[in-house]
């Protein structure tokens, strides 16, 4: 037994315990979210379940510690940090919901916790951090790239890789626990002058707004691609490698550091906070309106301009900048470690600085999407995406001013990292590993070359692919679209690529998996439901544009595919309005761009029932699928398929199995 503990002791490493530490953090912030989202907002009318935001509050629970926490405390919170997080992917529900609350509960005890520890390598700990969280995007991305977005280590027998992790990581806390703490080094900074509440805070908010960034945008490199529709396999390798490169230049020769100047961090923090925020708004731009959409009727439809080169410029400048956000963390966490906080008063500031923050920057990510149906602020919040970038860009800056002179000297850390070889190894298969996984899952469709007689049409409204009981079913949804073996596809809610979705994307991972060209309108950046549509066809003239909204933005897709001598004009839309004279409007607004083309396929959920005011304007220059073959309506139906005069229909079917809250609906059309 002796000799198992001083093995566990020798090899016990802070780099590994919190390089999986931060990972599973970030996988549970990202599930709890989206559980919150599913279960309590995506409705549209929020429920109990709402509640699950105390979870961000935990660390209150450090008010009741007067003294330092000791390894044993720490042990238990963070081994219940994992045990839930390897839980959670074998349940469903309100059970997966409580799981990822109680990770990220334990998460932000154990985290602030580790501040209060007596230690006397500050400098080389606030190193260790900064390339935990570094190593911990790394294996993020990795591990979403390799399965189309969806982290692979979370679903089916792949849940092997958390499990391992999980392991290892729990032998790294029983190396915390058996090893004896270290005296503390004598320091001069902060003797007889206790931090002051406020400067604690002030790192906190810091410190959690890394964690945002990363989570916001750089866990998973498809939410920039949907952004701006830039090439998801180079924005990938682009935030990897410079993230490499930042972990690489700290792993080898972190003096490089001593370089830099308290001005050059405050520039550099600067100059990414502008061209994050610009990211977003140059993809924003509405067509002579701004970045507001306008508010009344006339103003429709809005085609969307098409991207230029010039909008990618923020872009690059945003992902060779990006490395600022590690180097922040290490400097952040050094001053914090060198303060050596009470619990109380950390307990105090993570309650604030991280759980209310967090709480309030969810909102103000969620509130440009689902505005009109919170009154009170929602409006305020219309077209305003860019803000919730902006916050933490500005909040990660300020605290530098925070950071002293000292903390900046890396001199006496550069003869002190160990297993070198070992971290730029790892570095090396994780991105070989995203490289391959960038390349593997991108759909290399090849267009049917038999001669074909008919088409499978399908519309799909997937519901961000969630099943009607608020469980994620993307596998269900890609199973029954499969079963269908349509041609042409369109979706409609297919928008979770932000973090209400978990940072997912379902286009992308259905067009890997199907093998289908693919285009989904419009950006993400704009705040729609948003369409697609899929094909086995190339896509031609693929388009954008809005219509009148009232509660939601509505945003519908327009694309050419040829097939054989024939070209098809398709159409996704998702048309909602919660007044009558808004219904009216959108459907006009959409068929001024129908009505002078031939071979029109307009499908989706259009919100309306046959005999209503915009069925019949539909039907005046356009025929409906299932009454071209049945001969009289689909009564409560408002998933529909209308088609332009002269197209037959051979078949026609609507398929309920639970997959969504919508059935989807196909019909075969002769060529």
């Amino acid at each position: 037994m002796a000799n198992l503990k001083n093995i566990i002791t020798k090899n016990y490493s802070e780099l590994t315990l919190f390089s999986i530490i931060f990972l599973f953090f970030l996988q549970m912030l990202s599930d709890l979210t989206e559980r919150i989202y599913n279960f309590a907002l995506l409705g549209l009318e929020p429920t109990m379940h709402i509640l699950a935001l105390l979870f961000f509050f935990s660390p209150l629970i450090l008010l009741f510690f007067r003294r330092t926490i000791s390894n044993k405390t720490l042990f238990i919170i963070g081994e219940l940090a994992i045990i839930t997080r390897l839980l959670e992917p074998l349940f469903q529900k309100e059970t997966m919901l409580v799981l990822s609350g109680v990770s990220v509960s334990c998460f932000l005890i154990f985290f602030p916790a580790f501040f209060t520890r007596i230690k006397n390598k500050e400098q080389q700990t606030g190193i260790t951090l900064g390339l935990s969280l570094a190593i911990a995007v790394a294996l993020s991305i990795l591990f979403r790239t390799v399965n189309s977005t969806l982290d692979i280590s979370m679903y089916g027998w792949f849940q092997i890789i958390g499990w391992v992790l999980g392991i290892i990581a729990s032998i790294m806390l029983v190396g915390m626990l058996l090893r004896k703490d270290e005296p503390k080094e004598k320091s001069t900074d902060n003797q007889g002058q206790p931090a002051s509440f406020g400067r604690i805070l002030g790192l906190t908010f810091g410190l959690v707004s890394v964690f945002i960034i990363i989570w916001f945008a750089f866990v998973s490199p498809t939410v920039i691609s949907r952004w701006t529709e830039g090439n998801y396999s180079a924005i990938t390798i682009g935030v990897l490698g410079m993230l490499s490169l930042f972990i690489i230049g700290m792993t080898i020769k972190p003096d490089l550091m001593n370089h830099i100047k308290s001005w050059m961090l405050w520039v550099w923090n600067g100059l990414f906070t502008l061209s994050l925020t610009l990211t977003i708004l140059v993809h924003q731009i509405i067509p002579e309106y701004g970045i507001r959409f306008p508010g009344f009727p006339d103003a429709y439809p809005i085609v969307a301009f098409a991207t230029t080169w010039t909008q990618h410029i923020p872009l690059v400048l945003m992902i060779l900048l990006s490395p600022i956000i590690y180097i922040d963390f290490v400097l952040l966490s050094r001053e914090m470690l060198k303060i050596k906080p009470k619990p109380s008063k950390i307990g105090g500031s993570f309650a604030l600085g991280a759980g209310l923050y967090i709480v309030i920057m969810i909102f103000m990510q969620l509130l440009p999407t689902v505005w009109g149906y919170f009154y009170a602020i929602g409006y305020a919040f219309r077209d305003l995406y860019w803000l919730a970038f902006l916050v933490p860009g500005v909040l990660l800056t300020l605290p530098i001013f925070l950071i002293k002179k000292k903390t900046i000297n890396f001199d006496k850390t550069t003869q002190k990292m160990k297993s070198k070889s070992i971290i730029i190894a790892i570095l090396g298969l994780i991105f070989v590993g995203t490289v391959a996984g960038t390349i593997i899952t991108t759909p290399y469709p090849t267009t049917p070359s038999e001669a074909k007689t008919s088409l499978i049409i399908m519309t799909y409204n997937i519901r961000q692919g969630v099943n009607d009981s608020g469980d994620k079913n993307y596998e269900g949804q890609l199973e029954l679209i499969r079963s269908v073996d349509p041609d042409i596809l369109a979706l409609q809610e297919c928008d979770p690529t932000r973090i209400s979705g978990g940072n997912s994307d379902v286009v992308r991972y259905f067009a890997d998996k199907l093998n289908m060209y693919s285009y989904r309108g419009p950006k993400s950046v704009v705040n729609t439901y948003g369409t697609a549509i899929l094909s086995k066809y190339p896509l031609s003239n693929v388009t954008a544009f809005f219509t009148y909204s009232t509660h939601q933005q509505i945003g519908a897709t327009q694309v050419q595919i040829t097939v054989g001598s024939q070209t098809f004009n398709v159409f996704s839309n998702h048309l909602a309005s919660d007044t009558e004279e808004g219904k009216i409007s959108q459907i006009q607004d959409t068929l001024s761009r129908v009505e002078v083309l031939n071979n029109v396929i307009f499908m989706g959920d259009f919100n309306f029932r046959p005999y209503t005011a915009q069925y019949n304007l539909t039907i005046e220059v356009l025929e409906d699928s299932w009454v071209q073959q049945w001969g009289t309506v689909a009564e409560d139906r408002i998933d529909h398929i209308f088609l332009s005069t002269g197209i037959t229909v051979l078949d026609t079917n609507y398929i309920e199995r639970g997959h969504s809250d919508h059935p989807a609906y196909w019909i075969e059309i002769q060529l």
